[in-house]
């Protein structure tokens, strides 16, 4: 068996070159998902499932909304998504390192006064997975992001140890706050590392073709 440092390395190849697919043409298994206020949209593939802000509301935690420094980000809106073979909004309580199959959300989050004075790109990024916190945590690819017009945040590629230590999470994510600070937007997909090399492809497809209603 190989050891976790070879997987790591491996993984490290195999992605490393992910962000050279970015702007992905939308295909025809593809369906286009938007959010129930027309705040973002992202392609899908039609076999995916999504779960909506009320769907989500249902379970312990929203997924992909974290704490930061003891604030929070109450959600404008979300759609969460998994490629499982059935459709189950609990699939969603996993963290990546543990999920099987592709999972994932496009959220919007509100961002108080108070907050906004504190906004940097470690919010912006682990108030959605807070991966600084995990396992030997591996910032494999980090870029600077912009919609333009002042819709600027980061596009990063994390993994992270799963709490049993036999497994990676990879998790692929971009957020970025509007011009006023005043809201965050996030799209992030992953799952474990096996399950992340075989659906590769499509997570960046999803991820990429994410995009915002900066008139929103």
């Amino acid at each position: 068996m190989r050891s976790l440092r070879k997987a790591r390395l491996s993984t490290l190849i195999v992605v490393s070159g992910l962000f050279l697919a970015s702007c992905s043409d939308a295909s025809s298994d593809m369906q286009t998902i938007t959010d129930d206020q027309s705040l973002s949209r992202f392609d899908l593939p039609h076999d995916w499932h999504t779960y909506d802000l009320s769907e989500l509301s249902t379970l312990e935690q929203l997924p992909f909304d974290v704490g930061y420094q003891n604030f929070t980000f109450p959600a404008i809106t979300s759609v969460g998504f998994d490629g499982a073979p059935v459709s189950d909004v609990t699939q969603l309580n996993a963290g990546i390192a543990e999920a099987d199959y592709p999972i994932g959300a496009a959220t919007v989050r509100q961002v108080g006064d108070v907050e906004r004075d504190f906004l940097s790109r470690a919010m912006l990024t682990q108030s959605v997975v807070p991966y600084h916190t995990l396992a030997n945590p591996d910032e494999l690819t980090k870029e600077d992001f912009t919609f333009g017009n002042g819709f600027d945040g980061v596009r990063i590629l994390f993994s992270y140890e799963s709490e049993s230590g036999n497994d990676l999470g990879v998790g692929y994510l971009i957020s970025v706050s509007n011009p006023e600070d005043s809201r965050i937007y996030s799209i992030i997909a992953g799952c474990n590392r096996d399950c992340f090399i075989a659906n590769q492809d499509t997570i960046t497809k999803v991820v990429d073709s994410w995009l915002v209603n900066k008139k929103g």
